[in-house]
């Protein structure tokens, strides 16, 4: 095999999410992923101390990926209807264009070490809490009807994130088209009523 330099750690995370995803993790090997990018596997643990190091990199840029806009939304100055409405747009618009990725990062995390499975655990608690701060905002202004704010942004979440499953990026529809009819979708579930607001205000 003709040795060469990865361009980038970019390039090998790019590949190992591709490989994790149609293989399967415990599938794909490490001289799996050096044929792939044309290097000794070997060679790879200079950027990796293990195949379980480069999982948990793979699912700590997934998590980074959807929890970078939350904490933004959230200060905006826009209503808790369309703070909840764009984050969950740009929830479904991510994981579709990162389908290699955020498929790792949602089915392969239960291979992780125990301690490294709870620090990704975390980072999407924190992530989701965000949310759920938004939904409960929405619900004391009226914009939301009153549920549990926890259980909706599990149920609503797991929906947007099927998208990784059965988006297909050269179908008819283009992700952002498909991100903005699930956000309807999703936000619509959690809608107060027409009139309940005005109704409540009158009361």
């Amino acid at each position: 095999m003709t040795q060469r330099k990865l361009q980038s750690e970019d390039q090998l995370y790019e590949t190992a999410s591709r490989l994790f995803r149609e293989k399967g993790f415990h599938n794909t090997s490490m001289r799996d992923l050096g044929e792939a990018l044309g290097v000794n596997g070997s060679a790879l643990y200079y950027y990796v101390k293990s195949k379980d190091d480069l999982l948990f990199r793979i699912l700590e840029r997934g998590g980074r990926l959807l929890g970078s806009q939350v904490d933004e939304l959230h200060a905006a100055d826009l209503s808790p209807r369309d703070k909840l409405h764009r984050a969950f747009e740009n929830h479904a618009l991510t994981v579709m264009e990162n389908q290699d990725l955020l498929s790792v990062y949602l089915q392969e995390y239960r291979k992780l070490p125990l301690l490294q499975r709870q620090q990704m655990w975390a980072v999407r608690k924190r992530f989701e809490r965000g949310l759920i701060s938004i939904l409960e905002d929405g619900i004391k202004s009226g914009d939301f009807r009153p549920v549990n704010a926890k259980v909706a942004i599990a149920g609503l979440l797991s929906m947007l994130d099927s998208t990784h499953q059965w988006f297909y990026r050269h179908g008819e529809l283009s992700a952002r088209e498909v991100a903005a009819i699930m956000a309807d979708l999703a936000v619509h579930a959690v809608e107060a009523p027409p009139g309940s607001r005005a109704n409540e205000s009158q009361g």
